[in-house]
């Protein structure tokens, strides 16, 4: 009985990805696009590493540099296809602010079967701002379910503003660093729970552009 369930959930995971191959395009990579980084990992819990490759489209540069797009890919039947592209949670490769190199502030990791991107903005040489955001696939699509701004500035503060989406949790930090050691000297934590409409979708969704009031003052912070 246990040998039999083994060949039908078999037989189930070969059915499913062949359905899958058969709906999902082949991939190819436009003549234009440029590598900028490329990392594996499984996204879908299928024991299967997806493939998530960052391009820059470099037939129309603008002001920000290239248009940067975010590829997943499934590998069916020793295939590439093209399961999700997005264009709009990356900044275009130039917009970094005093950036030396466009290249070093953006990295994309998957962890405990989510898609990990992190985007640094310089303010000047020492004012950082950091996102990070946490995507993941479910219900049949891909969803925010978690984001991080740092707010640095070196020898001067560290504040910190984390969303759980999922729980509508919202956790920030503030904290001073001694400019000598360059060490956090003293830290305030507020927490509070914030009423988001919806859950925000991958696509459609701005890294940075997403504003959030701070209850009990006038202050605001960004996602």
């Amino acid at each position: 009985m246990v040998k039999t369930m083994k060949y039908i959930t078999l037989f189930l995971v070969i059915f499913s990805l062949n359905a899958v191959g058969q709906t999902l395009p082949d991939f190819t990579v436009p003549a234009s696009y440029k590598k900028v980084l490329e990392t594996k990992g499984d996204l879908d819990k299928d024991g299967v590493e997806e493939v998530v490759i960052v391009y820059d489209d470099t037939k129309k540069p603008e002001d920000d540099g290239f248009k940067r797009h975010l590829y997943i890919l499934k590998t069916i039947n020793g295939k590439l296809k093209t399961w999700k592209t997005n264009s709009t949670i990356l900044w275009d490769s130039k917009d970094c602010g005093f950036c030396a190199d466009a290249g070093i502030n953006l990295s994309v990791k998957i962890k405990n079967y989510t898609l990990i991107t992190a985007q640094t903005f310089w303010h000047s040489t020492r004012h950082t701002s950091i996102f990070r955001n946490i995507f993941r696939y479910q219900h049949n699509d891909w969803y925010l379910i978690g984001s991080t701004y740092n707010d640095r500035y070196n020898c001067g503060y560290n504040h910190t503003y984390d969303i759980n989406f999922s729980t509508n949790q919202v956790h920030i930090t503030y904290a001073d660093e001694d400019c000598d050691g360059n060490e956090q000297q003293s830290a305030i934590h507020k927490d509070f729970k914030y009423s988001f409409k919806s859950v925000p979708k991958m696509d459609g969704f701005s890294t940075g552009k997403g504003e959030i009031k701070i209850p009990g003052s006038d202050k605001y912070f960004y996602y």
